[in-house]
């Protein structure tokens, strides 16, 4: 469990909050590539880390992420004209650039320069594997591009995925590194079923069925942590999942043929992105592999209001709270042990997006299953409190340490450093020339 004061601080991420700024020192997701119209098309309303913002794609090509208001008289730059390399806020004409550069006001006389004194808030962006990222915190603290090996390969080696997910980001990332759920919440009642999602070893499903209780152990690294979960198989034999954690929100889960991975990103303190990726590091995905693996079951972009009214661009899953996330009771007897027609991510978020929107920690009973989540809550309060204190992440300049993959293998060895040396080469590659990215 958490002290009140500890989960309030870990779970907040406004502008000034301890989480938030931490959060503002890395490159954050904030819209995928493709929900991005052509050059000069509509703007993208976004809230991100609490801040109400617009993307929009120039004439040029080039995205920006300015502040949703316009800072002549706060109209919503939503409604603006994307026009001739900016925005241009239909209330009184004022032009921004990508940048948040004022190109034009055209109610000022024409010798006036006081276009040049004002500046509508942004953020530098990059559009790497196919997400749109942006740079949030002080301009002189702006760290390189995380080198993220699945944003490195080809576009036809990854599938990207956007969703909205309707809870704090906290309780999100928390059942992202938690592998003991998977012998329940994903499990078949016919450990022999074969699932189009699960690319993992041979025998998953009988594995994680026979041994519910694995062995966990947490080894701390420069970017966060690698989490080994072991479970018995035959006589000699062991089931093995290596996931990542990767500071401050990213996952990164077991996958023998595509590796699987997540970043959640902060709405606000309620509500978050998620931003899913499925991968191979040598290959190109199969037409299979990449409908299997599909952006949302092709559920479109949509505008969603959240709690306080505000409306953002999302994409919001066909299984929701408001159906019960579809759960079928007969399914659930004979078929699946959560009763979810669903894929893991949803099962997952029918539990967190059920729990509360903010969870209150002080009230759970953790047990030996739960180390990962406590390693993880106690780095990230440091961490927290240390920005807090102007000591800066160092992993924030460590672009190369994000090179990571989960993985999971079928081993003879019982300790988890022997097994993890052995495999070392998959779990955290070294550090290659970056392929051609689509």
């Amino acid at each position: 469990m958490l002290r009140p004061e500890d989960n309030k601080l870990i779970t907040e991420v406004g502008p000034g909050t301890p989480m938030g700024e931490l959060f503002r020192r890395f490159w954050l997701p904030v819209v995928a590539s493709e929900d991005m119209e052509d050059p000069d098309g509509a703007p993208v309303r976004l809230r991100i880390l609490g801040e109400d913002l617009v993307a929009f794609r120039d004439t040029d090509g080039k995205v920006g992420v300015l502040s949703a208001y316009c800072p002549h008289r706060r109209a919503n730059l939503f409604y603006a004209r994307n026009e001739e390399g900016g925005l241009r806020c239909i209330y009184h004409g004022w032009k921004f650039d990508v940048t948040g550069r004022c190109l034009h006001i055209p109610s000022e006389p024409a010798r006036s320069n006081f276009k040049d004194k004002v500046r509508a808030p942004g953020y530098p962006t990059q559009e790497r594997g196919g997400l749109v990222w942006a740079y949030m915190g002080p301009p002189d603290k702006q760290p390189e591009f995380p080198e993220y090996e699945w944003a490195e390969v080809p576009a036809n080696q990854r599938v990207i995925s956007a969703s909205l997910v309707e809870c704090n980001w906290l309780q999100t990332l928390e059942g992202d590194i938690d592998t003991a759920h998977v012998s329940f919440l994903h499990r078949t009642l016919n450990p022999s079923t074969t699932l189009k999602w699960a690319r993992f070893v041979e025998n998953f499903t009988e594995y994680v069925t026979k041994d519910r209780s694995p062995s966990l152990t947490v080894k701390s690294t420069d970017y966060g942590f690698v989490y080994g979960g072991r479970r018995v198989g035959g006589e000699d034999d062991y089931y093995w999942r290596f996931s990542h954690w990767l500071v401050p929100s990213t996952s990164e889960t077991p996958g023998s043929a595509e590796r699987p991975g997540r970043i959640v990103v902060p709405i606000d303190d309620r509500n978050s992105m998620s931003f899913s990726f499925v991968w191979h590091p040598h290959r190109a995905l199969s037409a299979e592999e990449a409908i299997a693996n599909g952006r949302n079951n092709g559920q479109p972009l949509h505008p969603w209001e959240l709690a306080d009214g505000y409306v953002i661009d999302t994409r919001r899953s066909p299984l929701n709270r408001d159906n019960d996330f579809k759960i079928d009771r007969h399914v659930q007897r004979t078929k699946r042990f959560s009763g979810i027609l669903g894929t893991p991510p949803e099962e997952d978020r029918a539990m967190t997006e059920t729990m509360e929107p903010v969870l209150d920690r002080s009230k759970e009973h953790l047990g030996t299953s739960d180390i990962a989540i406590i390693a993880m809550r106690r780095r990230l309060i440091k961490m927290a409190r240390d920005l807090a204190d102007g000591v800066e992440p160092a992993l924030a300049k460590q672009a190369w340490a994000f090179r990571t993959r989960g993985y999971d293998v079928v081993s003879r060895h019982a300790e988890f450093e022997d097994v993890l040396a052995e495999h070392m080469s998959e779990v955290t590659p070294a550090r290659v020339t970056p392929a051609a990215s689509g």
